[in-house]
Protein backbone atom coordinates (compact mmCIF):
# COMPACT_ATOMS: atom_id res chain seq x y z
CA UNK A 1 0.00 0.00 0.00
CA UNK A 2 1.45 3.35 -1.02
CA UNK A 3 0.78 6.13 1.41
CA UNK A 4 -1.07 9.00 -0.19
CA UNK A 5 1.13 12.00 -0.66
CA UNK A 6 0.44 15.73 -0.56
CA UNK A 7 0.12 16.03 -4.34
CA UNK A 8 -2.91 16.38 -6.59
CA UNK A 9 -2.99 13.56 -9.16
CA UNK A 10 -2.68 15.75 -12.24
CA UNK A 11 -1.50 19.04 -10.78
CA UNK A 12 1.77 18.54 -8.96
CA UNK A 13 2.98 22.09 -9.30
CA UNK A 14 -0.27 23.55 -8.09
CA UNK A 15 -0.27 21.27 -5.06
CA UNK A 16 3.14 22.33 -3.83
CA UNK A 17 2.32 25.95 -4.49
CA UNK A 18 -1.02 26.13 -2.71
CA UNK A 19 -1.17 23.20 -0.29
CA UNK A 20 0.07 25.41 2.52
CA UNK A 21 -1.05 28.77 1.16
CA UNK A 22 -3.99 29.26 3.50
CA UNK A 23 -3.12 29.84 7.12
CA UNK A 24 -4.92 27.79 9.76
CA UNK A 25 -6.85 29.57 12.51
CA UNK A 26 -4.52 31.50 14.76
CA UNK A 27 -4.36 30.32 18.35
CA UNK A 28 -5.83 32.52 21.04
CA UNK A 29 -2.52 32.67 22.89
CA UNK A 30 -0.89 34.87 20.23
CA UNK A 31 -1.61 38.04 18.31
CA UNK A 32 -1.71 38.13 14.54
CA UNK A 33 -1.72 40.69 11.78
CA UNK A 34 -3.72 39.95 8.65
CA UNK A 35 -2.58 41.59 5.43
CA UNK A 36 -3.87 41.16 1.89
CA UNK A 37 -1.50 38.27 1.27
CA UNK A 38 -0.25 36.99 4.64
CA UNK A 39 -1.13 36.19 8.20
CA UNK A 40 1.70 37.21 10.51
CA UNK A 41 1.29 35.38 13.80
CA UNK A 42 3.43 36.69 16.66
CA UNK A 43 4.84 33.60 18.39
CA UNK A 44 7.32 35.51 20.59
CA UNK A 45 7.99 39.24 21.04
CA UNK A 46 8.94 40.54 17.61
CA UNK A 47 8.94 37.04 16.06
CA UNK A 48 6.28 36.39 13.44
CA UNK A 49 5.26 33.17 11.70
CA UNK A 50 4.28 34.17 8.15
CA UNK A 51 1.79 32.15 6.15
CA UNK A 52 -0.03 32.96 2.94
CA UNK A 53 -3.74 33.70 2.88
CA UNK A 54 -4.18 32.16 -0.57
CA UNK A 55 -4.52 35.40 -2.52
CA UNK A 56 -0.94 34.96 -3.76
CA UNK A 57 0.85 31.64 -4.12
CA UNK A 58 3.63 31.63 -1.51
CA UNK A 59 4.43 27.89 -1.42
CA UNK A 60 6.03 27.82 2.03
CA UNK A 61 6.06 29.47 5.42
CA UNK A 62 8.54 32.14 6.47
CA UNK A 63 9.78 33.54 9.77
CA UNK A 64 10.05 37.29 10.30
CA UNK A 65 12.23 38.48 13.18
CA UNK A 66 11.89 42.17 14.00
CA UNK A 67 14.96 43.26 15.93
CA UNK A 68 15.80 46.56 17.59
CA UNK A 69 17.20 48.10 14.41
CA UNK A 70 16.39 45.78 11.54
CA UNK A 71 14.52 42.72 10.28
CA UNK A 72 15.67 39.17 9.52
CA UNK A 73 13.59 36.88 7.28
CA UNK A 74 13.88 33.12 7.02
CA UNK A 75 13.00 31.81 3.54
CA UNK A 76 11.86 33.93 0.61
CA UNK A 77 8.90 31.89 -0.69
CA UNK A 78 8.31 30.32 -4.08
CA UNK A 79 8.66 33.22 -6.53
CA UNK A 80 9.67 36.86 -6.90
CA UNK A 81 5.96 37.76 -6.75
CA UNK A 82 5.55 35.93 -3.44
CA UNK A 83 8.69 37.51 -1.97
CA UNK A 84 7.50 40.97 -2.99
CA UNK A 85 4.19 40.29 -1.27
CA UNK A 86 6.04 39.20 1.87
CA UNK A 87 8.07 42.41 1.93
CA UNK A 88 4.87 44.42 1.60
CA UNK A 89 3.25 42.45 4.42
CA UNK A 90 6.24 43.08 6.69
CA UNK A 91 5.81 46.82 6.07
CA UNK A 92 2.44 46.51 7.81
CA UNK A 93 4.13 45.51 11.08
CA UNK A 94 7.37 47.53 11.02
CA UNK A 95 9.20 50.23 9.10
CA UNK A 96 12.59 48.82 10.05
CA UNK A 97 14.78 47.77 7.11
CA UNK A 98 15.20 44.15 6.08
CA UNK A 99 18.91 43.44 6.41
CA UNK A 100 19.21 39.65 6.46
CA UNK A 101 17.62 36.72 4.64
CA UNK A 102 18.33 33.12 5.66
CA UNK A 103 17.68 30.19 3.32
CA UNK A 104 16.90 26.95 5.15
CA UNK A 105 17.69 25.02 1.95
CA UNK A 106 17.84 25.41 -1.81
CA UNK A 107 14.39 24.20 -2.87
CA UNK A 108 12.48 26.56 -5.10
CA UNK A 109 9.50 26.98 -2.81
CA UNK A 110 11.82 28.43 -0.14
CA UNK A 111 14.45 30.30 -2.18
CA UNK A 112 12.94 31.44 -5.49
CA UNK A 113 12.23 34.86 -4.01
CA UNK A 114 15.87 35.59 -3.22
CA UNK A 115 16.39 37.87 -6.22
CA UNK A 116 13.90 40.43 -4.84
CA UNK A 117 16.31 41.42 -2.06
CA UNK A 118 18.92 43.95 -3.07
CA UNK A 119 22.60 44.30 -2.30
CA UNK A 120 21.86 45.78 1.13
CA UNK A 121 20.29 42.48 2.25
CA UNK A 122 22.75 39.73 3.12
CA UNK A 123 21.62 36.21 2.18
CA UNK A 124 22.89 33.43 4.43
CA UNK A 125 22.68 29.69 3.82
CA UNK A 126 24.63 26.48 4.02
CA UNK A 127 27.49 26.08 1.58
CA UNK A 128 25.54 23.20 -0.03
CA UNK A 129 22.63 25.57 -0.67
CA UNK A 130 24.97 28.05 -2.32
CA UNK A 131 26.45 25.31 -4.49
CA UNK A 132 23.01 24.13 -5.63
CA UNK A 133 21.75 27.64 -6.39
CA UNK A 134 24.91 28.42 -8.32
CA UNK A 135 24.16 25.39 -10.47
CA UNK A 136 21.01 24.82 -12.50
CA UNK A 137 18.30 24.19 -9.89
CA UNK A 138 15.45 24.86 -12.34
CA UNK A 139 16.52 21.84 -14.39
CA UNK A 140 16.73 19.42 -11.49
CA UNK A 141 14.14 16.64 -11.05
CA UNK A 142 12.45 18.19 -8.03
CA UNK A 143 11.76 21.49 -9.75
CA UNK A 144 10.67 19.82 -12.96
CA UNK A 145 8.41 17.40 -11.06
CA UNK A 146 6.61 20.13 -9.18
CA UNK A 147 6.90 23.26 -11.32
CA UNK A 148 8.27 22.41 -14.76
CA UNK A 149 6.34 23.05 -17.97
CA UNK A 150 4.54 19.70 -17.84
CA UNK A 151 3.52 20.20 -14.22
CA UNK A 152 2.29 23.72 -14.91
CA UNK A 153 0.22 22.54 -17.86
CA UNK A 154 -1.25 19.77 -15.75
CA UNK A 155 -2.17 22.15 -12.95
CA UNK A 156 -3.97 24.54 -15.26
CA UNK A 157 -5.68 21.70 -17.14
CA UNK A 158 -6.99 20.31 -13.84
CA UNK A 159 -8.38 23.69 -12.88
CA UNK A 160 -9.97 24.20 -16.29
CA UNK A 161 -11.59 20.79 -16.00
CA UNK A 162 -12.91 21.68 -12.56
CA UNK A 163 -14.30 24.91 -13.98
CA UNK A 164 -16.04 23.06 -16.78
CA UNK A 165 -17.68 20.71 -14.28
CA UNK A 166 -18.59 23.35 -11.68
CA UNK A 167 -22.08 24.66 -11.10
CA UNK A 168 -22.74 28.39 -10.97
CA UNK A 169 -22.06 28.62 -7.23
CA UNK A 170 -18.54 27.24 -7.57
CA UNK A 171 -17.31 28.95 -10.71
CA UNK A 172 -16.16 32.20 -9.13
CA UNK A 173 -13.84 30.43 -6.70
CA UNK A 174 -12.27 28.27 -9.41
CA UNK A 175 -11.85 31.27 -11.70
CA UNK A 176 -10.03 33.02 -8.85
CA UNK A 177 -7.78 29.98 -8.39
CA UNK A 178 -6.97 29.99 -12.10
CA UNK A 179 -6.04 33.68 -11.99
CA UNK A 180 -3.82 33.15 -8.92
CA UNK A 181 -2.14 30.15 -10.56
CA UNK A 182 -1.53 31.97 -13.84
CA UNK A 183 -0.01 34.88 -11.93
CA UNK A 184 2.21 32.42 -10.04
CA UNK A 185 3.43 30.68 -13.19
CA UNK A 186 4.15 34.04 -14.84
CA UNK A 187 6.35 34.94 -11.88
CA UNK A 188 8.15 31.59 -12.02
CA UNK A 189 9.18 32.45 -15.56
CA UNK A 190 11.14 35.44 -14.22
CA UNK A 191 13.14 33.54 -11.58
CA UNK A 192 16.90 34.04 -11.50
CA UNK A 193 18.34 31.57 -8.93
CA UNK A 194 20.20 33.72 -6.40
CA UNK A 195 22.61 32.01 -4.01
CA UNK A 196 23.56 33.02 -0.47
CA UNK A 197 26.37 35.54 -0.28
CA UNK A 198 27.45 34.22 3.12
CA UNK A 199 27.63 30.57 4.07
CA UNK A 200 28.04 28.30 7.05
CA UNK A 201 29.18 24.72 7.39
CA UNK A 202 28.17 23.90 10.97
CA UNK A 203 26.81 26.89 12.87
CA UNK A 204 26.68 30.66 12.87
CA UNK A 205 25.49 33.02 15.60
CA UNK A 206 24.08 36.44 14.79
CA UNK A 207 23.71 39.17 17.40
CA UNK A 208 20.91 41.57 16.49
CA UNK A 209 20.85 44.13 19.26
CA UNK A 210 19.84 42.21 22.36
CA UNK A 211 18.57 39.23 20.36
CA UNK A 212 20.64 36.13 19.66
CA UNK A 213 19.85 34.22 16.47
CA UNK A 214 21.58 30.88 15.94
CA UNK A 215 21.88 29.06 12.62
CA UNK A 216 22.68 25.36 12.79
CA UNK A 217 23.39 22.61 10.28
CA UNK A 218 22.54 19.43 12.17
CA UNK A 219 23.31 16.98 9.38
CA UNK A 220 21.96 15.89 6.03
CA UNK A 221 18.26 15.08 5.87
CA UNK A 222 15.72 16.75 3.55
CA UNK A 223 18.67 18.05 1.52
CA UNK A 224 22.41 18.12 1.97
CA UNK A 225 22.33 21.58 3.53
CA UNK A 226 19.32 21.99 5.83
CA UNK A 227 19.69 24.90 8.25
CA UNK A 228 17.52 25.48 11.31
CA UNK A 229 17.16 28.94 12.83
CA UNK A 230 17.03 28.88 16.62
CA UNK A 231 16.14 31.72 18.99
CA UNK A 232 17.40 30.45 22.36
CA UNK A 233 15.83 33.12 24.56
CA UNK A 234 12.44 32.75 22.89
CA UNK A 235 12.73 28.93 22.65
CA UNK A 236 11.59 29.08 19.03
CA UNK A 237 13.08 27.12 16.13
CA UNK A 238 12.29 27.46 12.43
CA UNK A 239 13.03 24.09 10.87
CA UNK A 240 12.28 24.62 7.19
CA UNK A 241 11.52 21.23 5.65
CA UNK A 242 13.57 19.28 8.17
CA UNK A 243 10.39 19.06 10.26
CA UNK A 244 6.78 20.04 9.72
CA UNK A 245 3.49 18.33 10.50
CA UNK A 246 3.19 16.19 7.37
CA UNK A 247 5.45 13.58 5.82
CA UNK A 248 8.74 14.89 4.39
CA UNK A 249 9.62 15.06 0.73
CA UNK A 250 12.66 12.83 0.18
CA UNK A 251 13.32 13.30 -3.54
CA UNK A 252 16.60 15.12 -2.78
CA UNK A 253 16.98 13.61 0.66
CA UNK A 254 19.34 11.52 2.68
CA UNK A 255 16.79 9.13 4.17
CA UNK A 256 19.57 7.00 5.64
CA UNK A 257 20.83 9.96 7.71
CA UNK A 258 17.56 11.78 8.37
CA UNK A 259 16.73 10.21 11.74
CA UNK A 260 20.19 10.91 13.17
CA UNK A 261 19.94 14.53 12.09
CA UNK A 262 16.57 14.87 13.81
CA UNK A 263 18.09 13.42 16.97
CA UNK A 264 20.28 16.52 17.15
CA UNK A 265 17.18 18.72 17.09
CA UNK A 266 15.97 17.10 20.32
CA UNK A 267 18.86 18.74 22.19
CA UNK A 268 17.34 22.20 21.71
CA UNK A 269 15.23 23.80 24.43
CA UNK A 270 12.09 24.41 22.35
CA UNK A 271 8.57 25.61 23.06
CA UNK A 272 7.56 26.33 19.47
CA UNK A 273 8.59 24.59 16.24
CA UNK A 274 7.79 26.58 13.12
CA UNK A 275 8.04 24.36 10.07
CA UNK A 276 8.38 25.25 6.42
CA UNK A 277 4.80 24.10 5.72
CA UNK A 278 1.64 23.71 7.73
CA UNK A 279 0.81 24.88 11.25
CA UNK A 280 3.01 25.45 14.27
CA UNK A 281 4.13 22.45 16.30
CA UNK A 282 4.15 22.60 20.11
CA UNK A 283 5.04 18.97 20.85
CA UNK A 284 8.60 17.67 20.37
CA UNK A 285 7.04 14.23 19.98
CA UNK A 286 6.58 15.19 16.33
CA UNK A 287 10.32 14.59 15.97
CA UNK A 288 9.89 10.96 17.04
CA UNK A 289 7.09 10.41 14.52
CA UNK A 290 9.20 11.72 11.67
CA UNK A 291 12.18 9.65 12.77
CA UNK A 292 10.07 6.50 12.83
CA UNK A 293 8.61 7.28 9.42
CA UNK A 294 11.87 7.93 7.58
CA UNK A 295 13.55 4.96 9.26
CA UNK A 296 10.70 2.66 8.26
CA UNK A 297 10.56 4.06 4.73
CA UNK A 298 14.30 3.66 4.25
CA UNK A 299 14.22 0.15 5.72
CA UNK A 300 11.46 -1.00 3.39
CA UNK A 301 13.21 0.39 0.33
CA UNK A 302 16.55 -1.09 1.40
CA UNK A 303 14.96 -4.53 1.84
CA UNK A 304 13.65 -4.39 -1.73
CA UNK A 305 17.01 -3.15 -2.99
CA UNK A 306 18.87 -5.92 -1.17
CA UNK A 307 16.45 -8.45 -2.68
CA UNK A 308 17.38 -7.21 -6.15
CA UNK A 309 13.94 -5.81 -6.90
CA UNK A 310 13.46 -3.00 -9.42
CA UNK A 311 12.17 0.36 -8.27
CA UNK A 312 8.68 -0.40 -9.52
CA UNK A 313 8.36 -3.48 -7.33
CA UNK A 314 9.88 -1.66 -4.36
CA UNK A 315 7.12 0.93 -4.68
CA UNK A 316 4.43 -1.73 -4.90
CA UNK A 317 5.74 -3.33 -1.70
CA UNK A 318 5.57 -0.15 0.39
CA UNK A 319 3.25 -0.11 3.37
CA UNK A 320 2.82 3.07 5.42
CA UNK A 321 -0.42 2.15 7.14
CA UNK A 322 1.31 2.66 10.50
CA UNK A 323 1.35 6.43 9.95
CA UNK A 324 -2.28 7.59 9.79
CA UNK A 325 -1.31 10.98 11.24
CA UNK A 326 0.60 11.62 8.03
CA UNK A 327 -1.89 9.99 5.67
CA UNK A 328 -4.68 12.23 6.96
CA UNK A 329 -2.78 15.29 5.72
CA UNK A 330 -1.92 13.96 2.28
CA UNK A 331 -3.87 14.27 -0.93
CA UNK A 332 -2.31 11.61 -3.12
CA UNK A 333 0.22 11.13 -5.87
CA UNK A 334 2.36 8.06 -6.34
CA UNK A 335 4.62 10.04 -8.70
CA UNK A 336 6.33 11.66 -5.73
CA UNK A 337 6.93 8.24 -4.16
CA UNK A 338 8.57 7.21 -7.42
CA UNK A 339 11.01 10.13 -7.22
CA UNK A 340 11.76 9.35 -3.58
CA UNK A 341 12.38 5.64 -4.05
CA UNK A 342 14.63 6.29 -7.04
CA UNK A 343 16.59 8.72 -4.88
CA UNK A 344 16.96 6.06 -2.19
CA UNK A 345 18.16 3.52 -4.74
CA UNK A 346 20.71 6.09 -5.85
CA UNK A 347 21.92 6.39 -2.26
CA UNK A 348 22.08 2.63 -1.92
CA UNK A 349 24.16 2.52 -5.09
CA UNK A 350 26.66 4.80 -3.32
CA UNK A 351 25.54 8.05 -4.90
CA UNK A 352 25.59 11.41 -3.17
Amino acid sequence: MIIKRWMLPSAMALALAVACATAPPVGEETESVATATHTLQEIAPGVFFAQGTGSVTVGSNSLVVVNEEDVLIVDSHISPDAATALVAAIADITDKPIRTLVNTHFHFDHANGNQVFGDDVGIIGHEYTREKLLGDPLSEPTYQTFAGAEAQAGALAALEQSLAEADDSGRAEIESQIAITERHFASLATVVPTPPSRTLTDSLTLEAGSRTIELHFLGRAHTGGDVVVYLPEEKVVFTGDLLYSSSPYLGDGFADEFAATLEELKEFDIDVIAGGHGPLIHDKGAIDVRQEYVTDYWGQVKASYDAGLPVEEAIENLDFSAYPEYAALQIGNAGVVNVEVRRMYHRLDGGE
